[in-house]
């Protein structure tokens, strides 16, 4: 009986410096300034630099009858350090018709997207790929052409980031836009 005794008075104290410990670990409350110098750092490593349309940005098919009737844009965000981070900011998305003879296309369609809460990040992030996945839903079904889509990332401080792409679109059928 001792040594069960023992034993029981041993995990028993194991237990309770654990606990002890594990106290003692919470998060120190810090306060966060906005002209912090380290925020500052900070923040230059993890926001955006820079954004790109991935290649697989196409029309698609929301009603899933075929018609081309929005745009599956696909959108990478890289940091300073060349990683995949998040975003809060606003995308501003432009298309345009693209002939060999205009010099400025005509706009098809135009569409802000914020995201600056959890549940938009959420909504739009593929946590898998670290992907931004936008369904843009088109007022008209889009016809066989070339396309020239521009994006800006605005960013809460300020700062713009820009892409754009190129597409020709054939007018088939469309397929329904991706499930992530």
């Amino acid at each position: 009986m001792r040594a069960a005794h023992k034993v029981c008075v041993t995990v028993t104290g194991i237990l309770s410096v654990l606990i002890g410990t594990l106290a003692g670990c919470a998060a120190p409350k810090t306060t966060v300034k906005p002209d912090d110098p380290q925020l500052a750092a900070y923040l230059q490593l993890v926001l955006p630099t820079r954004i790109r349309i991935l290649p697989w940005t196409r029309p698609v098919s929301l009603a899933g009858d075929g018609r081309a009737d929005a745009l599956e844009v696909i959108v990478e965000a890289r940091d300073a350090s060349d990683d995949l981070t998040k975003v809060a900011g606003t995308f501003h998305f432009e298309l345009q018709t693209r002939r060999l003879a205009d010099a400025m296309g005509t706009r098809v369609g135009f569409w802000p997207v914020e995201i600056t809460t959890e549940k938009a990040l959420r909504m739009y992030r593929d946590p898998l790929s670290r992907f931004y996945h936008f369904p843009l839903q088109l007022e008209q079904p889009l016809p066989a052409g070339r396309y020239h889509l521009s994006v800006w990332l605005h960013l809460p401080a300020g700062q713009r980031l820009y892409d754009e792409y190129e597409f020709e679109y054939d007018g088939g059928a469309a397929p329904p836009p991706s499930s992530f």
